[in-house]
């Protein structure tokens, strides 16, 4: 659940926030700063979210954009998993006593 009781209090807060001056220390870690609008459905379940990875709100929506952007490339991850197969086999036949 949202920190304000209304849409209109979230949207003074922000006004506010926009307001500000900038923080010269964190300019020079952050290089462009991205405001997004959700509506309060989507705001909340990506707060759910950050909140139940112990993330804070800002680092969980930029790794998903980030992750997002990067596209998955499925030849490496394809060549990766039959890897992990084959050394999942050999610790089931290691268990099972038939080392081979």
């Amino acid at each position: 659940m949202s920190d304000y009781d209304t849409v209109d209090e979230r949207r003074a807060v922000e006004a506010d926030f926009d307001r500000l001056p900038a923080d010269d220390s964190v300019v020079e870690e952050v290089s462009t700063v991205v405001s997004v609008r959700l509506r309060g459905d989507e705001f909340a379940a990506v707060e759910r979210a950050a909140r139940a990875t112990d993330m804070p709100l800002s680092t969980f929506i930029r790794q998903a954009a980030l992750g997002a952007a990067s596209p998955l490339d499925v030849r490496a991850a394809s060549a990766r998993a039959e890897a992990i197969q084959i050394e999942a086999r050999k610790l089931i036949a290691l268990l099972h006593g038939e080392v081979a």
